[in-house]
């Protein structure tokens, strides 16, 4: 049955893990038609240093901007 990993930076505000995965459970049910008790919903939480948008580190202080660059020469 449906298993979903979602990835994300760290959450530190409980509630709002508990709303994610409430959510992302009632879309599978709803668009795939699972029984509830057979969908597993995992998240898995990375520091910004682990992780990267167009090759800027999350932790970098221009990451807002330089991880929506399309190429190297592109400085935002």
């Amino acid at each position: 049955m449906p298993f979903a990993q979602i990835t994300t930076w760290k959450m530190n505000d409980e509630t709002k893990v508990k709303k994610l995965v409430e959510d992302i459970t009632h879309a599978i049910h709803l668009h795939c038609g699972a029984p509830l008790d057979k969908i597993s919903v995992v998240i898995s939480e990375l520091p910004p240093s682990r992780w990267s948008d167009a090759g800027i580190l999350g932790n970098d202080e221009t990451f807002p901007t330089q991880s929506r660059r399309k190429n190297y020469e592109e400085k935002l």
